[in-house]
């Protein structure tokens, strides 16, 4: 069993040095990171590993638009604005508990505007299944593959479900727009509802899947990579630390950026 473990180790070690090399570069440029940002890389690599991917296209002053889909709590929108506090957020939850959590956490910021709905291809209602801490909670059930995780669904939720373009002319698009979408295999659902906003957007970190992950859901990623690709929108990032059967990735977060910024891929 020496075999796994020294896979993870090294695994790890190689994250860890990889996410310095970058924070390093981004200051060299003239980046102004959060004080926490080494010892989470060093305690919790995975936390910090999209911001970190996005500094190297976007510098921190930068004015954003962030479209956080599936914001949960606002927990990555409130480290988003820590790395680019010039930024104004969109962000969109459906689960009532979550949503005011959401409201709390920026009470009072006139740069964040929340929305308790989920976004798909249509306006409608529909029950979601609802996790504890509510980061798995999913209009679908696991494919019998991995029915054993169906025992993270706690209970049911009746929600709103709304087309993201429906949002299109309240949303002020600063210099970049950034989309974050983590929506528990919606994901194509989300993106055919919202392809006006999609289409101004310079990156993207979709949260994706590469095998059937839930019962009749076909894996999204290969699903959604050609919607991308007609608005210009390419993926080069994946996430290290995602959900794994041995080497295989079922389930990965994945960074979509526009063409234009493919020359940032090659400066170290």
């Amino acid at each position: 069993m020496i075999w796994p473990f020294l896979h993870r180790w090294s695994s790890a070690i190689q994250l860890r040095a990889y996410l310095n090399k970058e924070i390093n570069k981004a200051k060299r440029e003239g980046n102004k990171l959060p004080d926490h940002v080494k010892k989470r890389i060093w305690k919790i690599p995975h936390v910090e590993e999209e911001f970190i991917w996005l500094l190297r296209f976007i510098p921190s002053h930068e004015e954003i638009t962030l479209i956080d889909i599936g914001g949960n709590s606002g927990y990555w929108a409130e480290e988003f604005l820590q790395f680019y506090p010039n930024s104004k957020v969109y962000g969109f939850e459906p689960i009532l508990e979550m949503f005011q959590e959401y409201q709390n956490r920026f009470s009072g910021n006139s740069a964040v505007h929340i929305y308790n709905t989920a976004l798909g291809s249509e306006d409608t209602e529909a029950v979601m299944n609802t996790s504890m801490g509510h980061y798995l909670s999913s209009f679908h059930e696991y494919d019998a593959s991995l029915k054993d995780k169906n025992v993270n669904f706690i209970n049911k939720e009746k929600v709103v479900i709304k087309k993201l373009d429906n949002f299109y002319p309240g949303i002020e698009f600063m210099n970049k727009t950034v989309v974050k979408i983590d929506v528990q295999g919606f994901e194509a659902h989300v993106v055919k509802g919202g392809l006006k906003v999609i289409e101004k957007a310079d990156l993207i970190i979709l949260e994706c899947s590469f095998v059937e992950e839930y019962q009749g859901q076909l894996p999204t990623f290969g699903e959604i990579v050609p919607i991308f690709r007609n608005l210009g929108l390419h993926p080069i990032c994946f996430g290290v630390f995602d959900k794994t059967r041995g080497p295989i990735a079922y389930e990965r977060n994945v960074l979509f950026v526009k063409k234009k910024y493919f020359n940032q891929i090659w400066k170290y």
